[in-house]
């Protein structure tokens, strides 16, 4: 059962990474187009490899935890608060870094009235 929490929560985990992924290309989409970009979002832009490197060591840990004895598996717990913790952190920077853009235009919108 340990094994099977442990496969959950890796798909949640990268499900949730590819959401973030996508959410950062849309903005891509703006870049290329030649507006106005905030530091912050081309920060986050630049570092979305690593929201591939994420599942793939959270795989790797896997991996780990489905090779050994059903007896010796460690807890899930440690694993979701880790996974579950570094993607609110990602995903809080990632959709602030989102919404600043939206920010900027509506700004420069207001200030050219």
């Amino acid at each position: 059962m340990k094994k099977f929490i442990h496969a959950l929560i890796l798909v949640v985990f990268s499900i949730g990474c590819l959401s973030i992924w996508l959410v950062l290309s849309l903005i891509t989409n703006l870049w290329r187009a030649g507006k106005p970009i905030p530091g912050l979002t081309v920060l986050c832009i630049n570092y979305r490899p690593l929201l591939v490197a994420l599942p793939v060591v959270a795989a790797i840990y896997c991996f780990w935890v489905w090779s050994r004895k059903a007896d010796k598996v460690p807890p899930w717990i440690g694993f979701f608060a880790a996974t579950m913790g570094s993607l609110v952190l990602v995903a809080s920077i990632a959709m602030l870094a989102a919404y600043l853009p939206v920010f900027s235009a509506a700004i420069q919108y207001l200030v050219a009235k």
